[in-house]
């Protein structure tokens, strides 16, 4: 595997990059561009660098497969505000429900006992289930058996 820092990438390795990452580079690489694009042309004719010949001054010529092109979308503008429309009207809706309070569910009413409980080694299950209440499962393994209390 490739890692950024460390060897190089062996012929044929796949490489994993996120688009996020590819965006920034594609955007880096496209502003060191247009800097030095800026840089060339302020420095023509002054001695550092001659000027661009007349061809490359003039509006540049359209490609061919332009003229074949689709007209943009006249309705894309609009179908894209529709769409953060809905979507933050959606998100207000979440973020409103979100906000709801929730009803409170009361707690089970337990009888507290009026002395310490005390469950230990030795005692029968009826014992434990009058001290504790019914358990909520029974799991039943053949030779052992289970009382589970809690979910």
């Amino acid at each position: 595997m490739c890692r950024k820092g460390g060897k190089e990438c062996v012929k044929s390795d796949n490489v994993t990059v996120a688009f996020s990452d590819l965006q920034d580079m594609q955007n880096h690489m496209r502003e060191t561009i247009d800097q030095g694009m800026e840089e060339l042309q302020s420095k023509q004719d002054k001695g550092e660098i001659p000027s661009a010949p007349p061809s490359a001054q003039a509006a540049p010529v359209p490609a061919a497969f332009a003229a074949a092109a689709p007209p943009p979308d006249t309705y894309a503008a609009a179908k894209i505000n529709q769409q953060t429309q809905a979507a933050d009207q959606a998100e207000q809706e979440i973020a409103g429900a979100a906000a709801l309070p929730v009803p409170a569910v009361p707690a089970p009413i337990v009888p507290l006992p009026s002395a310490p409980l005390t469950i230990a080694l030795g005692q029968t299950v009826d014992e434990v289930t009058a001290g504790l209440g019914s358990p909520a499962r029974d799991i039943d393994l053949g030779a052992r058996k289970y009382t589970c209390t809690g979910t």
